[in-house]
């Protein structure tokens, strides 16, 4: 992408009312934008890497056999009062009403409507196991929203939910997600703990939430204040019947007998997961994006572009080429002050800077740095994108 055809929505400065390290680098950085309280916009590099974690987390609800739908964000109230958790949600569930005076609900989750589309679609128990799963964006009252994604009135969430026709399926089920989970989290530079959690208004019997540990190296007096602290990224549930006998869900099993399913259900905070993705990998330059979801994975930055006939050919060249390969590249094709461009590059947390300047030109090199560490290597030109690519193992 070049700048010129991009839009970076960067700020310099803290923003306002901004505690936590996650909530200003999701604004300076161009990832978020406040409407108004705990409701935001996500901006193009947001969106690149929502992308990016939205695939990881799609590819491994596949390899589990999950299938993808869509439930409607507004639902009526009907079911809602009849599993009673129109009371129990109380003043987080967001009501309102249609032309014909109807209450509906912002939906902050959908254990409801999935059991009843169940109830109406799978007639037989050959049918199970089955998971569904959908990513969407749900919506809670807070009471008081703060600190950016991690505590938001409007979310995005992965929610998925398994029917099976007896407790040894749910439970199988059940390990693999959370084996799954675990191999997700890791795979963002996320260290998780689990433990075994209350069900509380969602029901079923046995629960476990997966919280992301605040990392205790990083240069940032925040953390030294609350290294003891956790962010909530994922919770699963063996439902049991809760939803199924409410609703009359039974199919006959192998044997003709009929038998209320047994239901599972599984929740990962996607924008919260991103939130909590920066907590644990940046420093006082910004953001230090995992390579896997980076907005992208290198910037080219040349020095005195406009000024350097032979720094312009090179960059396009190298450009060109890294684009080829789909590896995503911002270059830096403005004119603008180098210092400028090493801290919005740092701050965006690209993984790699491929600097190109008359004075490594006149070795055919250019300078390779890594995001993480600050390191840097002269690399010749002829090379670059073999090394970029073998970084990134396309």
């Amino acid at each position: 992408m070049k700048k010129t055809n991009y839009i970076l929505f960067t700020e310099k400065e803290i923003p306002k009312n901004t505690k936590n390290i996650s909530h200003q680098l999701m604004i300076r950085a161009g990832i978020i934008s406040k409407n108004s309280s705990g409701i935001y916009t996500w901006l193009p590099n947001g969106i690149r890497v929502l992308k990016k974690v939205i695939n990881i987390i799609n590819e491994e609800m596949q390899k589990n056999n999950a299938i993808e739908i869509n439930m409607p964000i507004l639902q009526s109230s009907k079911l809602f009062r009849k599993s009673k958790r129109i009371e129990l949600y109380g003043n987080e569930l967001f009501k309102t009403l249609d032309r014909k005076k109807k209450i509906l609900i912002l939906s902050p989750t959908h254990e409801e409507i999935i059991t009843s589309l169940i109830k109406n679609k799978i007639k037989s128990y050959k049918d199970l196991p089955i998971i569904l799963y959908q990513i969407q964006t749900k919506f809670r009252d807070e009471i008081r929203p703060r600190s950016g994604v991690l505590r938001a009135r409007e979310f995005i969430m992965k929610d998925a939910y398994s029917f099976h026709i007896n407790k040894k399926s749910l439970k199988k089920t059940y390990s693999k997600i959370y084996k799954s989970y675990i191999k997700i989290f890791n795979s963002m530079n996320l260290n998780v703990k689990v433990i075994q959690a209350n069900n509380g208004i969602i029901g079923g019997s046995i629960s476990h939430e997966f919280h992301s540990q605040y990392n205790k190296n990083t240069q940032n007096n925040y953390y030294k204040k609350n290294t003891k602290k956790s962010i909530e990224i994922g919770h699963i549930f063996q439902l049991n019947q809760t939803y199924s006998k409410l609703l009359n869900l039974s199919l006959y099993n192998k044997k003709n007998k009929k038998k209320t399913l047994e239901m599972g259900c599984y929740g990962i905070g996607v924008s919260r997961l991103i939130g909590a993705i920066i907590e644990n990998n940046c420093d006082h330059k910004g953001i230090i994006w995992p390579a896997k979801i980076a907005p992208f994975h290198v910037s080219i930055i040349p020095i005195n572009l406009n000024q350097d006939i032979q720094v312009k050919k090179i960059a396009k060249k190298i450009y060109k080429k890294l684009i080829h390969k789909n590896i995503e590249v911002l270059f830096y094709n403005k004119k603008e002050q180098p210092g400028i461009m090493f801290s919005e590059t740092d701050l965006l947390g690209i993984p790699y800077k491929i600097i190109i300047s008359q004075k490594t030109l006149l070795n055919n090199c250019v300078e390779l740095e890594k995001r993480k560490n600050g390191s840097k290597k002269i690399i010749q030109i002829k090379k670059i994108i073999n090394v970029i690519l073998n970084k990134y193992k396309f």
